[in-house]
């Protein structure tokens, strides 16, 4: 399901914080100019989600190998990001290697489970939707609780 908006420049620069708001609830703007596409505005981070989606599946022989599912993903590793869009790149690579589960992925990026889970089924990142095993499916139980 696509929410998308088209808005003329003109439009976008009187009505500025209506746009912005529609895009903070999941919206995209794009911004035309007689009619044409011109730029898009997306929620930061359903920015950050896509470009991290898009780093792994260009660098996936790359990452791979250097991903240890069976080790999962430790929160200093992720405290160690130089800056939030290496902290989402290096959880949703795990993730999407299979290493974490996506309510690992949430809480190591500080999202509830539904909102994460919510912005990749807008925007199309490929879901898990059980647990690959028994240490798995505890670790989900003990992220919900934490919660």
């Amino acid at each position: 399901m696509e929410f998308i908006t088209r808005i003329r420049k003109t439009d976008l620069a009187r009505n500025t914080r209506q746009v912005i708001r529609a895009v903070q609830r999941g919206q995209t703007a794009v911004v035309e100019s007689h009619g044409q596409p011109e730029a898009a505005i997306m929620d930061i981070l359903d920015y950050r989600i896509v470009r991290a989606v898009m780093r792994y599946y260009a660098r996936r022989s790359e990452i791979d190998p250097e991903i240890q599912v069976e080790d999962g993903l430790a929160d200093e590793q992720v405290a160690a990001g130089v800056n939030a869009q290496a902290r989402y790149n290096l959880v949703l690579a795990h993730y999407l290697v299979g290493a974490i589960s996506l309510s690992r992925a949430a809480e190591l990026l500080g999202l509830s489970w539904l909102d994460l889970r919510t912005r990749c089924l807008r925007l199309d990142v490929p879901l898990r939707t059980a647990p690959a095993d028994l240490d798995e499916a505890r670790a989900d139980v003990e992220a919900a609780w934490a919660a």
